[in-house]
């Protein structure tokens, strides 16, 4: 039992939240930058727990974004499986037409919350390009706005854990100021690295803020995680 429950709890130790601006290859304009807080109620296997993360991007120009990320998870009766973890890198935006946006970034990241269990919380880097476009549906009083995008990222830890992951997300404007966005993420790689995780929230953007609301779902190879979250974002 003590075995099968530590496998679990270090399955989960792997990122959790991909949330729309800190996802895709967008990046922000000069000067300007995004701040968003983020609380997940999860259950991993009827174990109830929580995470937080803080994240972060500054616009060093108009093509050149730096972003950094901090999060944590803790257990209500686990307080040993206690994890966090950071994460900052560079990214560079590449504007193509027909409103389509390219990127490639890399950074550094340290922290099971972040890497995942078994060598994973060590020291390592992370490399990631992605694609994605915007679009504009309808006229007048009908008109909304959308946006999808597709990445892949690497990271390697010098403990020697590595992961591999492909990411993708569909975002639409179902009424005015109110999105439904949807993501997907697949993780592969060393040590109970398979992970299948689905996400959806409602975003509120009222001028400067976000608010959102939303579920994620985790499908790993030890454990299943289903979670509720809210979150605040606002644009300087």
């Amino acid at each position: 039992m003590v075995r099968s429950l530590t496998c679990i709890l270090a399955g989960i130790l792997l990122p959790a939240l991909c949330l729309p601006a800190e996802a895709g290859p967008w990046g922000q304009p000069d000067k300007a930058a995004y701040g968003r807080f983020a609380v997940n109620r999860t259950e991993v296997e009827g174990l109830p727990g929580l995470r937080t993360d803080l994240y972060g991007e500054y616009g060093l120009s108009d093509r050149w974004t730096l972003t950094a990320k901090y999060e944590r998870v803790t257990f209500d009766e686990f307080s040993e499986f206690t994890a966090s973890g950071w994460r900052t890198t560079l990214r560079r935006s590449f504007s193509l037409p027909d409103a389509w946006t390219a990127s490639l970034e890399a950074g550094v990241l340290e922290g099971e919350a972040i890497g995942g269990a078994a060598g994973c919380q060590s020291t390592g880097a992370e490399a990631r390009s992605g694609v994605g476009r915007s679009f504009t549906r309808g006229e007048g009083a009908k008109r909304r706005n959308g946006f999808w995008f597709a990445e892949a990222a690497v990271r390697a830890h010098s403990d020697g854990c590595q992961r591999y992951r492909l990411e993708a997300g569909y975002g639409r404007e179902v009424t005015r100021n109110i999105w439904l966005v949807n993501q997907l993420w697949l993780d592969q790689g060393s040590e109970n690295a398979r992970s299948l995780k689905y996400q959806f929230e409602y975003v509120w953007r009222r001028n400067a803020f976000d608010i959102s609301a939303g579920s994620l779902i985790e499908l790993g190879g030890e454990f299943e995680e289903a979670g509720l979250f809210l979150a605040l974002a606002r644009r300087f």
